[in-house]
């Protein structure tokens, strides 16, 4: 019986609400220390929950009296290396987030499940091994189906003696009854062995590596190179047109980390980019990498984890949870695409994927790179005050101009029909297009078919029973949608309010656009790519493969189609109305309708045929536009960056937003009234202002039955704003948040929505 005093003493991170992390001794009845990163069960107020143990402590037989024993050793084999722990520390403080839910959130799903049965576990199979093959005197002692069984082995083996037992009963049946003689003779043994779930399928296209570089790509090489050579913390803004070989510098970059035994990890935004970077990654490195993103199974997320931690690959990519990969050798850090707010997590740990890929370079004293055609406001000021170091990209590869850009305005320019959405100049390029067997692309940053339903009696709008919003029509599916609850009714329905039939769907969407490029061009191949036509990602592969093989002449979409495809037949980019950002009450809405329209801008003219981009707004001469058309980031940035030091925003100040919700709007409002109540009093005994906006209803004020309120804390002082969320947290947070009301806490939000 080991003594209390002696059983050794852990730090877990459990998987609960609290702040910190608590102490537990040695469970019961195991001997072997537990290594840091192993799942355990912990006690705690009455349950038990899953915990993970990020360091063994000093044994003091004084303390140890106090301290519970843990209930169970889970998984003793680590989740995660104990270099990722200070990161995980960090995470935790920054976002005000419990550690043990910020490991939660790091790890597949299933691999935080209480219960050993619910939690993912990897695939095995058992396979046939010869230990010897059989002499002429054991020969003869074989029954007839052993020796077809052995006949047949050898026959499809493959020269390895081994083979998988499926597929040898598949071949013969009577296999798997022969075995079983076979190996009391000892002439097979029957093993079990972890069979990976393959993540990649057959529809990854090849990409041929370059034999040359353009003398911009090969300076801006020769720069991230010295920094990995010099094995130094070094943040790089690679920014560079569209168009101008920015991944064929990450893989050039990746080759020399890789040289020099290291890891490297690459982050794109989300599902659709991930596909585009992981072909190209494929191409150049095989089953080197690994992937981790929300489109693999939990299975197969689960088997890529693991490659990782078993040091089997040297490469992942994906979303932004592949910031958290537990690789514990990172030699470079590759952001793409690094303005994308989808980096950013919106609910939970509210966690900026591009930030804490910069954090974990610095951990790892590695260079970080982030790439972007249009970098974030504050990436680009960040490396004007020489924070970042600049690489810019400012030619095209293969001496390919940029398209020209054509404005039109639609509030003077005559249209075929009025409940057309199309001018007369972009079916005119639409049509001459087609007739030459180019392929054109579409964009409307709106998916279903009507983007409200509007009573022409009442004039009210017919709203989702649960969210504040306006439902979206979707004829492919004959259903009225709520996109942010899924709520769903079918589109012949009364008004709600005053019980008329006469409803009519207005507004503008990518189904619609569909629609009505069919009715006018009937001879052209068109197809449409958002979420509701590739919802999944070998939909999303098999679509892109048609455009490659140029089966389709028109393509619809969304934000899928804005950026990241590179396909050198799509000459025409309509962006079929490029008002709907503009009007966003969000300080970045500006910025974001530049990205996203630069981006959709360059998916055009990326091989011999020159580009044509045409834009149709209502608003001609905003700068947005107008920066837009001339491929002038500098214009906009300088627009941008002159409004944010006048208000005090981002780069020049840093936001926090708390966001109040619950089922009653009346303690909702109280909680979030209460709250800045506190933050003015505790703001007002510090030197350094403040400012407290609110409290005010959101923006999306019901959501899912929520009522929703925010209070918006703004400072230059990033180190008082945290300190006021953490006296909240621990002063007025269990009086405000009674009942059903919930408080969170997003640190530099990218949705104010």
């Amino acid at each position: 019986m080991i003594e209390s005093s002696s059983l050794p003493l852990y730090e877990v991170a459990v998987t609960a609400p609290i702040p910190g992390t608590l102490t537990y001794s040695q469970p019961e009845g195991i001997v072997e220390p537990l290594p840091v990163g192993s799942k355990v069960l912990a006690p705690l107020g009455g349950r038990l929950i899953t915990g993970y143990v990020l360091a063994q402590l000093p044994n003091q037989a004084e303390f140890t009296g106090n301290v519970k024993p843990l209930s169970e050793c889970l998984e003793c084999e680590p989740f995660f290396p104990a270099s990722l722990i200070p990161f995980f520390r960090w995470v935790a403080d920054y976002y005000h987030h419990p550690i043990g839910e910020v490991i939660r959130t790091a790890l597949p799903a299933g691999l935080s499940s209480v219960s050993n049965s619910a939690a993912v576990r990897a695939k095995t199979e058992t396979v046939v091994r010869l230990c010897a093959p059989p002499s002429d005197q054991s020969a003869t002692k074989l029954k007839q189906s052993e020796q077809k069984t052995l006949d047949i082995f050898f026959q499809h083996c493959g020269g390895s003696l081994i083979m998988p037992r499926r597929e040898l009963t598949r071949l013969y049946a009577g296999a798997s009854k022969a075995l079983h003689g076979l190996a009391e003779a000892g002439l097979i043994r029957l093993e079990e062995r972890q069979v990976l779930r393959d993540p990649f399928g057959d529809t990854l296209p090849f990409f041929d590596r370059p034999e040359i570089l353009t003398e911009e790509q090969t300076a801006a090489l020769s720069a991230i190179t010295a920094a990995m050579d010099a094995g130094q913390f070094q943040p790089f803004l690679l920014h560079g047109v569209t168009g101008c070989g920015k991944t064929e510098i990450y893989l050039r970059a990746t080759e020399h980390c890789l040289a020099q035994r290291k890891n490297v990890l690459v982050l794109v935004p989300e599902l659709a980019l991930s596909t585009q970077i992981e072909a190209h990654f494929y191409s150049r490195f095989g089953d080197t990498m690994a992937v981790l993103h929300s489109g693999l199974s939990a299975g197969e997320r689960f088997d890529q984890w693991q490659r990782i931690m078993r040091q089997k690959v040297t490469i992942a990519v994906g979303a932004r949870s592949a910031v958290f990969a537990p690789f514990a050798n990172l030699g470079l850090v590759i952001v793409d695409e690094e303005h994308e707010a989808a980096y950013k997590q919106d609910d939970g740990l509210r966690y900026n994927g591009r930030d804490m890929a910069v954090l974990r370079a610095r951990f790892a004293a590695c260079p970080v790179l982030l790439g972007s055609a249009t970098p974030s406001v504050g990436s680009f000021y960040h490396a004007e005050q020489g924070k970042y170091r600049l690489l810019t990209l400012h030619k095209r590869i293969d001496g390919q101009s940029l398209p020209s850009v054509e404005i039109v305005d639609l509030g003077k320019t005559k249209r075929p029909r009025t409940d057309w959405f199309f001018s007369e100049q972009l079916l005119t390029a639409l049509r001459d297009n087609v007739a030459q067997g180019l392929q054109s692309l579409l964009f409307v940053n709106r998916r279903g078919y009507a983007s409200f339903m509007l009573c022409q009696d009442c004039s009210s709008v017919v709203r989702c029973r649960n969210c504040k919003v306006s439902l979206t029509l979707h004829r492919g599916s004959e259903r009225l949608i709520c996109h942010y609850c899924g709520y769903s009714v079918r589109p012949d329905i009364l008004c709600p309010e005053c019980g008329s039939g006469s409803l009519v769907g207005l507004g503008i969407g990518s189904e619609r656009i569909e629609a009505e490029v069919k009715r006018l061009f009937p001879q052209a191949r068109v197809a449409r790519l958002d979420s509701d036509t590739a919802g999944n990602r070998r939909a999303y592969m098999a679509l892109l493969q048609q455009v490659r093989e140029l089966e389709i002449d028109i393509l619809v979409g969304t934000q899928m189609v804005a950026k990241g495809l590179h396909f050198p037949r799509i000459t025409l980019v309509g962006v079929v109305w490029a008002d709907s950002g503009l009007g966003m009450p969000d300080y970045k809405a500006a910025e974001r309708s530049f990205q996203l329209l630069a981006q959709v801008t360059g998916r055009a003219g990326r091989g011999e045929h020159p580009g044509r981009v045409i834009i149709q707004t209502h608003q001609p001469g905003h700068y947005v536009l107008e920066a837009a058309r001339c491929h002038e980031y500098q214009a906009m940035y300088a627009q941008e960056i002159e409004l944010r030091a006048q208000l005090g925003y981002p780069p020049f100040g840093r936001l926090i937003n708390l966001r109040f919700s619950g089922e009653e709007e009346q303690e909702v409002e109280a909680a979030a009234k209460a709250a800045a109540d506190f933050l003015r009093i505790a703001a007002a005994k510090d030197t350094t202002p403040v400012d407290i906006l609110g409290p005010a209803p959101s923006p999306l004020s019901l959501i899912k039955n929520r009522f929703r309120w925010q209070v918006l804390l703004k400072s230059g002082q990033p180190e008082q704003l945290h300190r006021l969320c953490n006296q909240l947290i621990t002063e007025k947070k269990q009086q405000i948040c009674r009942k059903s009301v919930r408080m969170g806490i997003d640190v530099d939000p990218e949705n104010m929505m």
